[in-house]
């Protein structure tokens, strides 16, 4: 299980705390926490203690930062990559990896250093920690240093070739065996057609931020360019919370919609659950399901449908 780490969600590693305490299998942990809005020695204390409560069952994505990033004056805008981005995220996972140890630890980065951490209390199993990446030179560093990576609405159109820089970053590192390939992707099935697609239509602005290199696999040029030109009203869906992006003609967000999410009603469930089989086979060894309205019926549905097919 894995709970979003925004600008105005609840704290990640506290959501947890009752939830370590009181399972005995589930993993756990925050999508994605940056070191530049928390400072490594900050996320391994946290991290550490989540690990503590779960027994060793603590996960977490690093990430290079978005939206609290762009709160935070620290970068300014969703297109725009914070300075020296994949040398800070390699820097935070070398700390990460340090502070499980059980070493004195003192860390001399070029971005981060921290003198005499030693938490002698954290005697767990280490946490997993994957890289949040999608882009080829976070997913080369990430080859080398992580558990594993949490790809972002990654596409069937965009899957072989981001694999394919993974699989050879991971040949040359020595480290094919055991690395955990996770794929992030929205989860809008309900009982009613119409409902999931609203819910997808308000959601559709972070879905791999509708940048270019997502959609143009399955999108003609000329429907790439509308969109780009009509930004606007799908953002404003997101910020408003509403379904409506009158900006863009209904089959198009239909395209975007199909593509970027699983989205249906329960007729679905078999096409569905063919699109996440592709994902499999291609290699993705885990899908992260992102739910929003009505979890528990999603988590059921999940539960009971979905995984004993693809396990």
């Amino acid at each position: 299980m894995w709970t979003a780490n925004h600008l105005s969600a609840r704290d990640p590693f506290l959501a947890f705390s009752v939830l370590a305490r009181e399972s005995t299998t589930l993993r756990m942990g925050p999508i994605a926490v940056s070191p530049f809005e928390l400072h490594p020695l900050k996320i391994a204390n946290s991290l550490l203690t989540l690990n503590e409560f779960a027994g060793g069952r603590a996960s977490i994505v690093v990430g290079g930062g978005g939206g609290t990033l762009i709160a935070m004056n620290l970068k300014s805008g969703r297109y725009v990559m914070h300075p020296k981005m994949v040398r800070g995220v390699r820097e935070c996972v070398d700390f990460l990896r340090g502070a499980c140890s059980g070493d004195t630890l003192n860390f001399d980065g070029e971005l981060f250093q921290v003198e005499g951490y030693q938490p002698g209390w954290a005697t767990q199993s280490p946490p997993l920690i994957y890289v949040g990446a999608t882009k080829p030179q976070m997913l080369r560093m990430a080859a080398r240093v992580a558990d594993g990576v949490m790809f972002s609405d990654l596409t069937l159109g965009r899957l072989d070739e981001t694999l394919a820089t993974l699989t050879a970053a991971l040949n040359d590192a020595g480290r094919a065996a055991g690395f955990h390939i996770n794929n992030l992707f929205a989860w809008h099935v309900k009982r009613d057609r119409e409902v999931a697609a609203a819910e997808a239509r308000r959601k559709l602005w972070v879905r791999g931020m509708i940048e270019r290199w997502y959609i143009e696999p399955f999108l003609e040029p000329d429907e790439v360019t509308f969109v780009e030109k009509h930004m606007d009203g799908i953002i404003r869906a997101y910020r408003t919370d509403t379904p409506d992006i009158g900006d863009i003609p209904p089959a198009l967000l239909d395209k975007l919609v199909d593509e970027l999410t699983f989205c249906g009603d329960y007729r679905d469930i078999d096409r569905l659950m063919q699109r996440c089989q592709q994902f499999k086979d291609a290699g993705i060894t885990e899908m992260a399901m992102r739910l929003y309205d009505d979890p528990e019926d999603s988590i059921r549905l999940i539960h009971d449908v979905i995984g004993p097919e693809l396990t």
